[in-house]
């Protein structure tokens, strides 16, 4: 006998308003980014003083757009190349699609 641990049927949507979805995945964007943003504010102020915490804020700006347009790329490039390469306008299609964690994570690199 075996056994078999099932995999849990998660809705990805949390909720949605007419045609605006709320998803999980975009809340661990947004907590992930306020968590280290808040986090590195704490350790800008601590000894050795290495920066400014207003150096910070301007950090986290640059680490937003490495993370949406790297993810975004990166699920173009490595996902569906063909058919974005087919239909370019696509791309811009956030809804349609998805983001992944390695291009936003090579995205935060490069920016």
């Amino acid at each position: 006998m075996t056994f078999v641990i099932p995999f849990p049927a998660i809705d990805p949507i949390l909720f949605q308003f007419g045609p605006i979805a709320i998803r999980w995945y975009a809340l661990a964007y947004i907590a992930g980014l306020l968590i280290g943003w808040r986090y590195m504010r704490i350790m800008a102020v601590q000894a050795p003083i290495v920066c400014r915490p207003e150096d910070i804020d301007d950090f986290l700006v640059w680490v937003m757009l490495g993370v949406v347009l790297g993810g975004r790329l990166g699920y173009v490039l490595f996902y569906n190349f063909d058919y974005y390469a087919a239909n370019p306008a696509a791309i811009l299609q956030v809804w349609r699609g998805g983001m992944s964690f390695h291009g936003g994570f090579i995205g935060v690199a490069v920016m």
